[in-house]
């Protein structure tokens, strides 16, 4: 296990030994203690690039495949420096942090060296590209430095990544090409939001439980669902609805392989922060222009932020070359040539995509509309994000999902087998 955060007690990287049984535990064989925080620093740069730390690290994330790293890589290089056993921070540009607000994380020598603080107002220059492609790329060599570690003292051929770091999925995409682990995973929740299904699972394997806990390891739609909750329009007069009957996967199918943006609610809802299927935002990656619509009339967030596909799992190899199943949305993969040919909206400018492999088991209606969709069009891949627009959180409820609708430019809702249309 490899657990990389900003900072959890006083640990913010963790490799330990984990053994699955009837009672899971793991024992802790190296930890790398505050300052040296890869997480700290990551949110530091994002701060200093004008996002909000703690939330918008992957919109930098988006942006450094837009820059060039080699202007600020050997600083990097020298404020993010591996050790034999991890990695150390240099203070002189990441000063230790202060557990109150309105101390800045960034030194006046950082800036000297890289850039004054972008105000989120100001628009993104070259400099700011560099930044966030050099930060990056550091991050992705850390990573794998760190991974490489845990396989020398693990001598694990497994190996579990969480901590808000692990959600960087192109540092989990250059963990899995290199080929270290027969096999990688990060959970649904890697972050803090996940230490809520990490203490539920504890306290439900306690040292008097003999319960096994096989069913909540492949697990992420854990959260409530509204299957039979009464729908009211009143408050949106502009929308109507309808009910379809059994065959509504063919229905969506048909209607996101003529162009519809269709919002989709169903379910429970996801745990962490991918939309999987249940409250996602579904297109065709065949449509010409979608990914500019869909950022700038649905989801309102700047241009260069790609979308990520789901794809069929028995069908992902003939468009990733990941290697592996990606459930969670969490793994950047390289793409094949079909990729590029047939629907390059899902390939990010770095040539990566952040694929979600369906499986029957996992989510039988997204895999029958992957299905119904791949026999209309030849292609089993849809873009997927999450229903919601640029600072708001997942729709979680019915009335969110549908001020989503009414407020932004979907086509319709499949909100629990109703259709519903402006």
């Amino acid at each position: 296990m490899l657990i990389v955060d900003s900072l959890g007690e006083r640990q913010t990287t963790t490799i330990a030994r984990g053994h699955n049984a009837l009672h899971p535990s793991t024992r802790t064989l190296e930890a790398i203690n505050d300052p040296a925080s890869l997480g700290y620093v990551y949110g530091a740069v994002t701060e200093h690039l004008g996002w909000r730390r703690g939330d918008e690290e992957g919109t930098v994330m988006a942006l450094a495949a837009l820059g060039d790293p080699e202007r600020f890589r050997p600083l990097l290089a020298r404020a993010l420096r591996t050790t034999p056993t991890g990695f150390s921070v240099d203070p002189a540009y990441f000063p230790p942090r202060a557990l109150t607000s309105g101390y800045p994380r960034t030194s006046r020598r950082f800036m000297d060296e890289t850039c004054p603080e972008r105000h989120p107002s100001e628009p993104l220059q070259d400099v700011h590209r560099d930044l966030a492609a050099a930060l990056q790329e550091r991050t992705e060599q850390v990573m794998l430095h760190l991974a490489r570690r845990a396989r020398t003292i693990t001598r694990s051929r497994r190996l579990c990544v969480g901590g808000g770091v692990a959600t960087n999925c192109v540092s989990i995409g250059r963990i899995i090409e290199a080929g270290i682990f027969d096999e990688v995973f990060v959970p649904p929740a890697p972050g803090d939001a996940g230490t809520a299904i990490g203490a539920a699972i504890a306290a439900h394997t306690g040292s008097r439980s003999r319960r096994p806990v096989s069913g909540v390891a492949r697990a992420c739609y854990l959260g409530p669902s509204y299957q039979h909750q009464a729908l009211d329009l009143t408050p949106w007069p502009g929308l109507q609805q309808k009910t379809l009957g059994v065959e509504s996967a063919e229905f969506l199918a048909d209607q996101l392989a003529h162009g519809m943006i269709v919002g989709l609610f169903q379910g429970r809802v996801e745990a962490g922060p991918r939309a999987l299927g249940n409250r996602s935002i579904l297109a065709s990656p065949l449509e010409p222009g979608v990914v500019e619509r869909l950022n700038a009339t649905v989801k309102f967030r700047e241009p260069f932020r790609p979308f990520a596909p789901m794809v069929l799992a028995e069908r992902a190899a003939e468009f990733f070359t990941l290697g592996q199943e990606a459930p969670y949305m969490s793994m950047a993969s390289g793409v094949t040539d079909e990729a590029r040919e047939r629907v390059p909206p899902i390939v990010h400018a770095n040539g990566t995509s952040r694929p979600q492999t369906v499986t029957r088991s996992q989510n039988a209606f997204m895999h029958d509309v992957l299905s119904a969709f791949a026999r209309r069009t030849g292609v089993p891949v849809l873009i997927n994000t999450s229903l919601n627009v640029k600072g708001k959180p997942i729709c979680g409820t019915p009335e969110m999902a549908l001020d989503c609708l009414a407020n932004s430019g979907l086509d319709a809702l499949l909100l629990e087998g109703r259709w519903i249309t402006k």
